[in-house]
């Protein structure tokens, strides 16, 4: 009876003790498995994290060009904006010159304008006629529409016409009166704007002018006509070219 209690306490224990340690094998494996997974997750997040990092480094190094690039572009708008304001100023340096330009071009145009204007008091009948379309263009309304441009080319018109003719001898032919107040048609040979000598169709009626601030003045030498006819027939190619004997107004004549 007491070995069969005995033999009961130690199936008992031997059971309890399989129990425990039944107990602690399980959680041994539990805890095993549970390693097994961290160690795996830590493997996925590792695999993760490299995967991560390569795109983190690629995207650093887009990141650099990229501000590289915009350090450059930065670079070169600074350089554009220096030069622009450069070219600015230059272009506004220019810009004041050329105004000064115009604006000492206008008076010296206006103040040889003015000296035309006193020209034509000078001028013979028949070429100031010719010149006043020119001449109008400065004086009249006109002028006010005209460009900077169109004054010059009209004023260059006038003198290069003016000086054209003070160049040449010119047969004209005009109407003017003499001393007794009758107006005549005569042919008259300009020596330039110095001096003028004229005849009438018959070679009757002869003599000189001399220009003035006032117009021509007309002096009547009839002495002269057979020289002055010589002469206009010479300018039509109806005589040999041979030298004149003509009078010459003194300087002192010249009424100015």
């Amino acid at each position: 009876m007491v070995n069969f209690r005995i033999l009961c306490l130690f199936l008992f224990g031997q059971c309890f003790t399989f129990f425990q340690l039944f107990s602690e094998i399980k959680e041994t494996q539990q805890i095993i498995e549970e390693w097994i997974d961290t160690e795996h997750l830590i493997s996925q997040e590792s695999t993760q994290w490299k995967s991560d990092k390569a795109a983190l480094v690629d995207l650093q190094d887009a990141l650099t060009r990229e501000l590289l690039e915009l350090q450059e572009k930065l670079k070169l708008f600074e350089e554009e904006a220096v030069g622009a304001a450069q070219q600015r100023s230059e272009l506004m340096e220019r810009k004041e010159k050329a105004e000064n330009t115009t604006q000492s071009l206008i008076r010296g145009l206006q103040k040889i304008e003015q000296q035309v204007d006193e020209i034509f008091s000078f001028l013979p009948t028949p070429l100031a006629e010719r010149l006043s379309p020119f001449r109008k263009k400065l004086d009249g309304p006109q002028k006010a529409r005209l460009t900077l441009r169109q004054r010059v080319e009209a004023i260059v018109s006038l003198l290069q016409s003016i000086h054209l003719f003070h160049r040449t001898v010119t047969l004209e032919r005009q109407e003017f009166n003499l001393d007794d107040d009758k107006s005549r048609e005569f042919m008259v040979l300009y020596f330039g704007l110095g001096a003028a000598y004229f005849v009438n169709e018959s070679g009757t009626v002869s003599g000189y002018g001399i220009p003035s601030n006032t117009g021509w003045i007309w002096t009547r030498k009839d002495d002269i006509a057979r020289e002055v006819t010589t002469g206009v027939q010479m300018m039509n190619n109806r005589a040999m070219p041979r030298f004149l004997e003509l009078p010459f107004p003194a300087p002192n004549q010249l009424n100015r």
